[in-house]
């Protein structure tokens, strides 16, 4: 935006009688909501400061985010060595900010956005992160501070995550924490921070808040064994190339559980709890979500009644049709037609 010139002499501060303390639209641009201090220390035309490095300019601004006597330190910070005026400006300063306080861009900040700032460079996972970046804005230590506290070094997925992303992951975390404590939750979101992209780390949060299925109600019998793990879910869904990992939740909660055919050809069967029949078989695909052949149909339903598994209309469904308007306003549909669809037909 501008050229910073650094002077040879020390830097001229202070107000001088009929000298006007009014920022200059250039000052309002540069220094923002500080403009009007920065013109009572350096009054129009304002050029010690103008001129002066970004670096610099921040730590003005900083300083008055803080609550330092910038009119008294005004010469020291735009000509003496950062490295020796950035304490007398931010009380413990921590490590970084002076080679942070360069990369800052050409604009003063907000007051909140610069203590952000420090609260983040004074941990060490966020503070390496920011001495790292090639470039640290507003946008991103806000991001980096709306992270979970494992999180904080995320650099890239904060850039990336929507507003909302941000919401229902710090969502998540909490949720973590309430089920399983403080240090899961802490060590579950030190593996989030690693994830390659958000969609990765979406997946991760997922897992981690689905606990292990619950026991299947069934051990199964020679060619209809048991899905029992998240880890066997998964596999079976990437073999049969289905949305079977995404019902993890239903086998962890108890309301469901998986279990695959030998075949040939392989089947993947969900059974679901059913308050009429205890467990009812809810849905059985081949791969890519096909249908399964009749002669297959026949073994299968015969190892299911062997495990106790209704095949047929659900006991809700059965409670719908319990009513005045079966047969007039509400069609009666055949059993068969529930068998079917649970095969993969219609």
């Amino acid at each position: 935006m501008f050229i910073s010139i650094q002077g040879s002499g020390p830097a001229r501060t202070g107000t001088k009688t009929g000298a006007r303390t009014q920022p200059t639209s250039l000052l309002r641009l540069v220094a923002g909501e500080f403009a009007a201090r920065v013109a009572a220390v350096w009054p129009e035309p304002h050029t010690a400061f103008l001129t002066a490095p970004a670096a610099r300019r921040h730590l003005v601004c900083l300083g008055f985010a803080v609550g330092a006597d910038v009119r008294a330190l005004a010469a020291a910070i735009l000509g003496a060595r950062l490295r020796h005026v950035i304490p007398s400006v931010v009380a413990a300063a921590p490590a970084g900010l002076e080679r942070v306080l360069g990369r800052l861009g050409e604009i003063a900040w907000d007051a909140e956005a610069y203590r952000l700032l420090l609260t983040l460079l004074a941990r060490p996972a966020p503070a390496k992160a920011l001495r790292h970046a090639p470039a640290v804005d507003v946008e991103l230590v806000r991001r980096l501070a709306e992270l979970p506290a494992p999180m904080e070094e995320a650099v890239r997925l904060a850039r990336e995550l929507t507003p909302e992303g941000f919401a229902v992951l710090c969502e998540a975390y909490e949720a973590l924490r309430f089920r399983d404590g403080v240090n899961a939750a802490e060590a579950a979101a030190a593996g989030w921070a690693r994830a390659g992209s958000v969609r990765a780390l979406f997946e991760a949060v997922r897992d981690d808040l689905t606990p292990e299925p619950c026991a299947p109600p069934h051990p199964g019998t020679a060619r209809l064994a048991p899905l029992a793990t998240k880890a066997a879910l998964r596999e079976a869904a990437r073999r049969y190339r289905n949305c079977l990992a995404d019902r993890m939740p239903h086998a962890a909660s108890g309301w469901s559980a998986f279990y695959e055919w030998a075949g040939p050809p392989g089947v993947v069967l969900e059974v679901a709890r059913d308050h009429v029949f205890g467990w009812r078989l809810e849905e059985a695909r081949l791969a890519d979500n096909r249908a399964v052949p009749d002669p297959v149909r026949d073994e299968i339903m015969a190892d299911l009644a062997l495990m106790g598994v209704h095949v047929g209309r659900s006991g809700w469904q059965l409670d719908r049709l319990l009513r005045e308007d079966v047969g007039r306003g509400y069609r009666l549909w055949p059993v068969e037609a529930d068998v079917a669809e649970a095969f993969g037909e219609g």
